[in-house]
Parts: C-alpha cells; sequence; structure tokens
C-alpha cells in the first residue's frame, strides 16, 4: 500500500511539473472575428441610483459591450426617453444616435426597427 501511495505522489509530481514555462509561439497569431457591428440587446434604467446600462451586442459571436450613463446625466436622459414618442424613430435608433452622438461608439446606422 505504501508503494502504492509513493507511485502516485511521484506521478503527480511528475505530471505537474510537465506542464509548465513551454509554449508554442505561433508564425501567424489566431485573431478573433473583426466585429463590424453593434445592435442594441438590453436597457436597465435604474432611477434610484439614477443609472442607465446599454448593452450592445455583436449577434455572430456574441460579444457584448457595455455603456453607461450615471448621475444627473441618466436622469435627465431617461426624463426624455419618458416624455419620448417612438413612432417616428424607433427607440433602439434614439439609444444608437445617443451613443454616436456622445462619440461612445463610431458608425452608421443601418437596419429597420423589429
Amino acid at each position: 500500500m505504501n508503494k502504492f501511495i509513493i507511485g502516485l505522489f511521484l506521478f503527480g509530481f511528475l505530471v505537474s511539473n510537465s506542464f509548465s514555462g513551454e509554449q508554442v509561439d505561433l508564425t501567424t497569431p489566431i485573431t478573433k472575428p473583426a466585429i463590424s457591428y453593434y445592435s442594441v440587446s438590453r436597457l436597465g434604467l435604474d432611477w434610484d441610483a439614477a443609472r442607465i446600462e446599454i448593452h450592445l451586442k455583436f449577434a455572430p459571436t456574441g460579444e457584448e459591450l457595455i455603456v453607461g450613463y450615471s448621475g444627473v446625466e441618466a436622469t435627465n436622459l431617461m426624463v426624455i426617453m419618458n416624455k419620448k414618442n417612438f413612432s417616428t424613430v424607433s427607440m433602439q435608433k434614439t439609444i444608437l444616435q445617443k451613443l454616436i452622438a456622445d462619440g461612445k461608439l463610431a458608425g452608421t446606422i443601418s437596419g429597420s426597427p423589429d
């Protein structure tokens, strides 16, 4: 039994030390797909904490970007959104326009409302 335990200990020691320090440096690095667009996937309005959290998602990979507003700016935006009529310009487009205007995203808006 003692030989078995000693054998397990030595095997564990050899295995744990055999995976340290060495790696393959790739000639051509693997890069993830370029992100060419985001769409609004979630909007969180926290009136009590004066915070807006906007989740943007790149659908093919699930990459997510979270953008936020806080304090008086968030409260003012929530008041505007609460009173806004989204019948001519959708809520998602309004959000994207605001993010672009504030320099949080760079790009143009495409597509149509769902």
